[in-house]
């Protein structure tokens, strides 16, 4: 290898000499540039001419050009080579210091000539593809689908300053339009084509629209907190609705004094998070005169909150407390009253269908223990359930029976509890003996309300579960008209709060109907806040007709063919907005269209009144056939019938829209406001599949919607050319896809379309906002994404296979996609945090989990494995920065070694941007291995590499940056030591004499160069944004930003630079 001036013959010196003696006697009588062109021939034309252009500089082709713009990379090399002293080699005659000085200052000013002539040049017009991660990011966006190109990728090219999104590297061959058709109609089967307006989800088709209606119900269910059923296994929430609607009331009540006289209930809700119709109903029914149990219970408690004296904060923090307090009274209450719970499937919610009470419950308990656990726990608690804690109510609890199951053992019979229990149980519970004076068996005895009573069961070796079996009976001899709720629960040595209860009471006893009526008015003015997950779940509670108890065979009818039932009235009536529910109806119209549900039900209908009906479905009925059914199956099927009916019209009367959907849609994906032919265009087309295709209205959608995708405003990044020579200012809706696209790799959000709809983007104060909006949303990662991995080299690292999995099983996926994490967490906090931009280099911070410290051997505690987390002083441990990423430290090595010559050609190339020329053909190679057969290390033989004369004068800039970072082996953890022992030299001396011991003083060296990183990070940075190379136009917005950062910019101040330039705002002239 060479620099750019390599050394010379004899014979080449010689000639040097002579072309510098007649330099020197001709150049007091040229010009500047006849003389310039005489230095040069004399001592550059033997290695950079048309016969040898070395480092692929010819000099000789450079000098015949009309404009240094041509050429302006090749004299910037020449200039830099120049002013470090490096051309001509040391090996050859040497300019003097006044020829240097001349050449120099010519080559300067020629450039600055023409760069004054062509600064701002937007450069060529050209159209760009999307690329690859472009195309996925833009669909996200528009459909909320993570879909990139099906079966394969477009093969994104590199080009302009290294990036894929330059235009003059972007081909389309044949099979990528295949490859965008397919994509297309695949994303089109992903369309939710429903009663309301077009959406995406993950699933396609009909199943799609199912699942999709499902997730939309229970969004809005889980949004506002309520629900009024409940399967198993579901998990509470919303729980915060009551208590701040309550606080939120007592404000309003106490506006005057709270000096809120000008607040309305609707304020005061919306500051707490409260719907306004959700207060606005509290409000009515806490100033009703309801007088039943135990509603006037909560009326009561809300209204003795105390008046406030003044605005004290600790005092209405007390009031906040109390608020809460009387939700969980409210709440206490729906539990107690609630149906018997058997902890099967069923939660304690008050239906009125299902409020039936008997004096007597039976139990089956099943108990269940940790592995070497020896004793468990039962506790008994009786409560009162009619608000009357004087009337001292008992349980029976008659006969109880435990059985044991061992494993692999034969079954033994139950034995009476009795029979079981230490003495000191014994007596606790008071077998054979009414606390009242009453009579009871032997085997039963009595708890009393608000009493607990707990017993320990001792295990048997071996004994895996056991039974309980019992019965309660209510015991109201010594308290008339009592009612309670009686719970078995078993404690401590669980942590499922396994717990079987059940309401007692007889409803022959006097009160007993008005204390009913009073707990469904109870269940109907304050339903319970929603326990469990949002509706619609696999195991909800069915209605009638169906028998809904526990393992009954029309149960499971219900769960496996019709599954879904609606029961949200109060919701609906006194929380949801108008537009709320418009959606919550679209979401429910959608999930009983998008199968055969009414024709389930009526099927039902017909097996369980003995229907006969002779192949008919839901939307063949005759209503006279209806008419003459007997009356109570008559109901459930005019019902389905008229809901089936509505629901159709439903579908029907959206397909209207949804045509005006989808010229929405193409208006987001083609980046700009539709003219109205295209409307008449796709509309019209829209007809012929319906009429002259015969397509369904679902199908017809979809094939506009993959017309759409398929186009060339979608696919391309097109912006106007000028049609004389002049360039032309971005329109605002160029402009915004054009920052879009800079910024997030996607087209404009929202805002940016609106404002570009105004015609305010192209103000520059308007423009800079939008850019600062944009660097700090979450969609700038895309951006420390595609710009700095594609910088540094470690985009897309989670596809990387270049290390050897045998040499390495450690190198899993989990441990390759956090090093990708980590290098894009890194960048992503530089960008939006606004870091100074030497921090990519200084960084005394790192992002790393659970794995990948202890991968590093960071001896400190992070919370989660799967969660990162910013840990400081990360030079302690020689991290922090892009030189110590374990990304890039491992796509610099060898599948089974490390590499220093990859590695410091990366940080010339990549970082300092001061690459080394290409290596000759017949250069030859080192081992791929870290222990080859002859026995020398990868240092030796590049020592001895380093002694051929064509190759020493890059590996003197390359070796001793890449030998400081042997400290890291190849998957990038720190090392003393090579496999076979020896301590690892991580020393060097650059040929300028600068000496790099290890990796704290490369890192030195590299902050030292900061001026060549800051040149690199411009150049890349403005070439990434404009999808090209730089050009000579460029020179004073590259020495602006470079300004900038000497400043101590970060990057915002960067991007806010060029996004005002005249490069970015205006459009060149087509190429």
């Amino acid at each position: 290898m060479s620099n750019l001036l390599p050394s010379r013959s004899l014979c080449g010196v010689v000639t040097w000499i002579v072309w510098g003696m007649i330099a020197q006697t001709v150049s007091a009588q040229q010009s500047p540039s006849e003389s310039a062109g005489v230095l040069l021939q004399g001592y550059c034309f033997d290695c950079h001419s048309e016969q040898h252009a070395e480092a692929g500089v010819d000099l000789e082709e450079m000098l015949r050009e009309s404009s240094f713009a041509i050429k302006f990379r090749d004299w910037r090399k020449v200039m830099k080579q120049l002013d470090t002293g490096e051309m001509p080699p040391a090996s050859a005659e040497q300019l003097s210091p006044s020829q240097r000085r001349e050449l120099t200052s010519f080559v300067r000013h020629e450039l600055r000539s023409v760069a004054e002539k062509h600064a701002g040049d937007p450069g060529p017009s050209i159209i760009r593809r999307l690329t690859s991660a472009e195309y996925a990011h833009t669909i996200h966006d528009l459909t909320g689908l993570n879909i990139g190109l099906t079966n394969g990728t477009v093969s994104d090219a590199v080009g302009g300053e290294g990036f894929t999104n330059a235009g003059v590297a972007q081909f389309v061959q044949d099979s990528t339009l295949e490859l965008y058709l397919e994509t297309a109609n695949h994303i089109a089967e992903h369309a939710v084509i429903g009663t309301g307006p077009i959406r995406f989800y993950q699933d396609p088709g009909q199943t799609g629209l199912e699942l999709s209606a499902i997730n939309r119900i229970q969004d809005i269910y889980r949004r506002h907190g309520f629900r009024q059923a409940a399967g198993e296994g579901a998990i509470a929430y919303g729980l915060e609705r009551y208590p701040q609607a309550f606080y939120a009331m007592w404000r309003f009540r106490f506006r005057g004094q709270l000096g809120l006289e000008e607040r309305t209930l609707a304020e005061l809700a919306a500051a707490e998070g409260v719907e306004e119709r959700f207060a606005e109903y509290l409000w009515s029914v806490f100033n009703s005169d309801v007088q039943s149990f135990p509603t006037s219970e909560i009326i009561s408690a809300w209204k003795e909150l105390p008046a406030p004296a003044s605005d004290d904060i600790e005092f209405q923090k007390n009031v906040r407390k109390k608020c809460q307090e009387l939700f969980q009274k409210l709440d206490d209450w729906h539990s107690r009253l609630g149906i018997n719970s058997d902890n099967k499937e069923d939660a304690p919610v008050i239906r009125t269908e299902t409020f039936t009470l008997s004096p007597t419950q039976a139990f089956d308990m099943n108990i269940n223990w940790p592995e070497g656990t020896q004793t468990a726990h039962i506790q008994l608690l009786v409560e009162s359930a009619n608000g009357d804690e004087n009337t001292n109510p008992g349980v029976i609890w008659h006969k109880p029976t435990l059985s044991f199951n061992t494993p692999d053992a034969p079954a033994k019979p139950a034995e009476l509890l009795r029979r079981v229990l230490s003495q000191e149980d014994l007596d606790r519970l008071g077998f054979g003996t009414h606390p009242h004076g009453g009579t009871i068996g032997p085997d039963d005895f009595v708890t009393l309300a608000n009493e607990p009573r707990t017993f320990r069961l001792q295990i048997p070796e071996g004994a895996r579960s056991a039974r309980l079996s019992l019965t309660a009976e209510l015991d109201d001899t010594f308290g008339e008209d009592s009612i309670v709720r009686c719970s078995i629960t078993q404690r401590e040595e669980t942590d499922q709060g396994k717990s079987l209860s059940a309401l007692l009471a007889n409803s022959e006893r006097p009160g007993f109907d008005r204390w009913r009526a009073g707990v469904l008015e109870f269940a109907k003015l304050l339903p319970p806040i929603s326990h469990r997950e949002p509706a619609p779940s696999d195991r909800d509670p069915i209605p009638p007709p169906f028998d809904g108890s526990y393992n009954n065979p029309e149960r499971n009818h219900f769960h496996v063919r019709i599954k879904y039932h609606r029961d949200d009235q109060f919701l609906v009536d006194n929380i949801l907005d108008n537009k709320t529910r418009e959606e919550l109806d679209h979401a429910w119209s959608d999930l009983l269209g998008s199968f055969e549900y009414h024709d389930a039900w009526l099927q039902f209908v017909s097996d369980k009144f003995g229907l006969d009906l002779n192949g008919r479905r839901v939307a063949t009925l005759d209503p006279a056939w209806i008419e003459n059914l007997p009356q109570e199956p008559r109901e459930y099927v005019q019902n389905l019938h008229r809901e089936y009916k509505v629901i159709q019209k439903s579908f029907r009367s959206a397909e209207v829209g949804h045509v005006e959907d989808m010229l929405e849609f193409a208006s987001r994906a083609w980046r700009r406001q539709l003219k109205d032919e295209e409307k008449v265009r796709l509309r019209s087309f829209y007809d012929e599949l319906r009429t002259d295709s015969e397509l369904q209205h679902d199908a017809a959608i979809r094939v506009l919607l993959t017309r759409i995708l398929l186009a060339p405003d979608f696919l391309y990044r097109a912006e106007r050319s000028s049609e004389s020579d002049d360039e032309v200012p971005l329109s605002d809706w160029e402009l915004a896809s054009r920052l879009s696209y800079f910024l997030w790799s996607s087209l404009p959000d929202t805002e940016l379309r609106n404002i570009a709809a105004s015609g305010e983007l192209t103000d520059p104060d308007v423009l800079v906002a939008q850019t600062r909006r944009m660097l700090s949303d979450n969609k700038s990662r895309r951006f420390a994404t595609e710009f700095f991995g594609q910088w540094f080299g470690f985009y897309r690292f989670n596809n990387y296979s270049g290390i050897d999995p045998q040499r390495f099983p450690e190198f899993t996926e989990t441990l390759k996609s956090a090093m990708y994490d980590e290098a894009i967490l890194f960048f992503d906090h530089i960008v939006r945090e606004d870091r100074p931009v030497q921090e990519i280099l200084s960084a005394d911070y790192s992002f790393l989990n659970q794995d990948l410290a202890e991968h590093y051997g960071v001896d400190i505690d992070v919370a989660l494995s799967d969660r990162f987390e910013r840990v400081e002083r990360a030079n302690h441990f020689d991290r922090g920065g892009v030189l110590s990423l374990g990304a890039v430290l491992t796509l610099t090595s060898a599948p089974l070694r490390t590499s220093p010559v990859k590695r410091g050609d990366w940080v010339l190339r990549r970082v300092l941007g001061t690459p080394v020329p290409p290596p000759p053909p017949d250069v030859g190679s080192i081992s791929s291995d870290d222990q080859p057969g002859d026995g020398l290390s990868v240092r030796e033989r590049l020592e001895a590499h380093r002694r051929e004369e064509s190759c020493a004068n890059c590996h003197s800039r390359i070796d001793p940056l890449g030998f400081a970072l042997e400290q890291f082996d190849p998957i990038g953890r720190l090392r003393r030591e090579y496999r076979n022992g020896t301590e690892i030299d991580t020393s060097g001396i650059l040929r300028d004499g600068t000496e790099i011991d290890d990796f704290a003083a490369l890192n030195e060296y590299v902050v030292s160069q900061r001026d060549l990183f800051y040149e690199n990070l411009c150049t890349k940075l403005l070439g990434y944004a404009l999808g090209r190379s730089v050009m000579i136009g460029d020179t004073f917005l590259i020495e602006e930003m470079m300004a900038d950062l000497k400043s101590g910019a970060g990057m915002s101040k960067l991007v806010e630079r060029i996004v005002n330039s005249r490069q970015f705002r205006y459009c060149g002239t087509r190429d």
